[in-house]
């Protein structure tokens, strides 16, 4: 039996389009947002915040693990450290990884890490000592290149374009450095550091962005953005 609606059929239709026009925007909107353009990386424990662009891929932990001479046998966490990388470009050549150490990186690359500092060693981070984790920045550390004093092959070029120390409170201290490098016959690389100790130097935060100087330039306003996103909050 079909009944044909009269009056009220046809405001119960009207009711319906209005909903489904209601949807239709609805959708419409959303579509129109897309993809966030940042996610948040966060080590709850440890309070410790960066914004990463949505487009930089994350690195393979195994990679990262062997990349800084980690026991493979075992997890990070397992030996006091948390980190993670990220790569920006779109299609890597060989292992991401490569972009945070190796001879070249066309995009951006960045690493976020936090680690447990053992009682024997506290003594041993001075703020020269944070500039110097990844990359010999500090004068004695480059000195020590030049001599052949330390294992760092192939680093050339030095110009330090910023170093800052940072005295957020919180009881934080640390080094902010902007430096550029060559490593062995690649291009030049502009690396964006930053590292941060606590009060009782147990704790250690460690943040860089890398890429070529071209690339830099071209994406500087982009890399700052997550430079100046670095965040730990120390417990009160």
């Amino acid at each position: 039996m079909i009944v044909r609606g009269g009056r009220g059929g046809r405001r119960g239709r009207l009711q319906i389009f209005r909903t489904l026009g209601t949807v239709g925007l609805l959708l419409a909107v959303l579509a129109g947002c897309g993809s966030p353009e940042y996610h948040y990386v966060t080590n709850s424990a440890d309070r410790t915040y960066v914004k990463i662009p949505s487009s930089w891929r994350p690195i393979d932990e195994k990679q990262l693990n062997a990349a800084f001479d980690l026991d493979p046998a075992l997890e990070a966490a397992d030996l006091g450290i948390w980190h993670e990388g990220y790569d920006a470009d779109p299609a890597p050549t060989g292992p991401a990884v490569e972009h945070l150490i190796g001879w070249q990186a066309t995009a951006p690359a960045a690493f976020i890490g936090v680690r447990d500092v053992p009682p024997s060693s506290r003594g041993r981070y001075s703020l020269d000592g944070l500039r110097d984790l990844f990359f010999p920045v500090s004068p004695t550390a480059r000195q020590q290149l030049a001599a052949g004093a330390v294992p760092a092959a192939g680093f050339t070029d030095f110009t330090l374009i910023n170093d800052e120390v940072l005295t957020p409170g919180s009881g934080l201290r640390g080094v902010h450095a902007v430096f550029r490098y060559r490593r062995g016959d690649g291009p030049l690389q502009i690396i964006d550091q930053t590292a941060y100790l606590n009060d009782d130097a147990s704790k250690l935060y460690m943040f860089f962005v890398r890429c070529s100087t071209e690339c830099y330039l071209e994406r500087q306003q982009e890399i700052e953005s997550v430079v100046s996103s670095f965040t730990i909050r120390e417990s009160s």
